[in-house]
């Protein structure tokens, strides 16, 4: 359980510093540092569960929140970016 809670606050980290929305999540004036938790979630899970996660599968739940898939909101370089960063996180939790 503390390896998902982990995965899941690395996550908004990333998202935090990727901040689609433009609302500084954490800074004194911005929103608060959990504000894409709900998105955190799904993305974790399937980081946790499959192994990996694709820019299809978090364009979908982008879409699910906010009605325009990620890689449109952010562009898809950055939205390509974000992805390996994303998988990544598993990589590094699986080296022993």
């Amino acid at each position: 359980m503390q390896e998902q809670k982990s995965i899941i606050d690395d996550v908004i980290v990333l998202l935090n510093q990727l901040d689609p929305n433009g609302v500084e999540p954490g800074d004194p004036d911005g929103a608060p540092w959990d504000e894409y938790v709900s998105e955190a979630h799904p993305m974790a899970s399937l980081l946790i569960n499959a192994g990996s996660i694709t820019i299809d599968q978090i364009d979908a739940i982008w879409q699910k929140e906010f009605s325009e898939p990620l890689s449109v909101a952010v562009g898809a370089t950055r939205a390509e970016r974000f992805t390996a960063r994303l998988n990544a996180l598993i990589e590094r939790a699986e080296q022993p």
